[in-house]
């Protein structure tokens, strides 16, 4: 958990590279704090969308340049090192901003495959149109380039959702990996009623 902890600090802190800072003290950030409260009459709407940052650095596995998707299903406890350099850099035409080194240990041995190619291999879904999740999170990217480690996948739950009224057929696909805490509720037992259990496998 701290390595993934860690991983994160260090990839927010790469993409903040030559962003400006606002407000009359250097490095603080001042955010409008809302008063939410349950008598509120107006319901708030708030419009997610994926922030599409165009100064990404350039990510090395065991000094091979590879897709940034790869960190979110890479084993934390496998990471050796992760260095990081700041020096911008240019590779077949595609301009990066700064460079993020990580070296996994000589054991890793990691399986990876596009989330397009996982579907075709672990499920009968076919032709509808597939929205993939990893830990809950929606995959807003490229199926066919998006790529994952097949090991450190515990659970792929697939849920085709049809409403003929909308006109909407679509499959949801999400991949649970083995994180502590994923595995911890994975065995955890679930009471129903008075009579009635069950547990997670």
């Amino acid at each position: 958990m701290k390595k993934i902890l860690f991983i994160a600090t260090i990839l927010l802190s790469i993409n903040s590279f030559g962003q400006k800072l606002t407000g009359k003290v250097p490095g603080l950030k001042m955010t409008n704090q809302e008063i939410v409260s349950e008598n509120d009459t107006i319901i708030k709407v708030v419009y997610k969308k994926e922030i599409e940052d165009k100064k990404k650095p350039a990510y090395f596995i065991n000094g091979k340049l590879t897709n940034e998707s790869i960190l979110r299903t890479i084993n934390p406890n496998e990471i050796e090192t992760v260095n990081i350099e700041k020096e911008n850099i240019e590779i077949e035409n595609v301009k990066y901003y700064g460079k993020l080194y990580i070296v996994t240990k000589s054991t890793y041995k990691p399986k990876f495959i596009s989330l397009n190619n996982l579907k075709l291999k672990y499920t009968n879904l076919k032709d509808n149109s597939t929205i993939f999740k990893i830990d809950n999170e929606i995959i807003n990217a490229n199926y066919e380039n998006y790529l994952v480690d097949e090991n450190y996948i515990l659970k792929i739950i697939v849920e085709k959702f049809e409403n003929k009224i909308e006109k909407l057929n679509v499959n949801f696909v999400s991949l649970i990996t083995k994180t502590e805490e994923n595995i911890k509720k994975s065995k955890e037992i679930i009471l129903r009623g008075k009579d009635e259990f069950a547990v997670n496998k």
